[in-house]
């Protein structure tokens, strides 16, 4: 079966800002203490999904989905500490999507 890359569906974000979340998320479960590429990264989600008049609960369910799927997050041994990272994370997002 082709992979159909044909336009994207209404409301659904690019690929190329779901994936530079990923990364930075995924550094970010490494490093906690860095959040430049992050937030900014989140920056950049958070504006398309304003602009897709994407729901802000839709994309936190996005963000939370991507922060589990992580390895580094699954295989973490303090799953606390990994709690408490994420919700940072949240709140930096919902920062930047209510961002004037």
């Amino acid at each position: 079966m082709e992979h159909d890359s044909g336009p994207m569906p209404p409301n659904e974000l690019a690929h190329e800002a779901v994936d530079a979340v990923r990364c930075a998320l995924e550094e970010h479960a490494r490093h906690p203490e860095s959040v430049a590429e992050l937030r900014s990264a989140l920056h950049e989600l958070a504006r398309e999904a304003r602009f897709l008049a994407m729901p802000p609960e839709e994309l936190l369910l996005l963000l939370k989905r991507t922060w589990t799927s992580l390895p580094d997050v699954a295989n973490a041994p303090d799953q606390l500490t990994q709690t408490r990272v994420l919700q940072s994370v949240v709140t930096m997002c919902i920062k930047e999507y209510f961002a004037a």
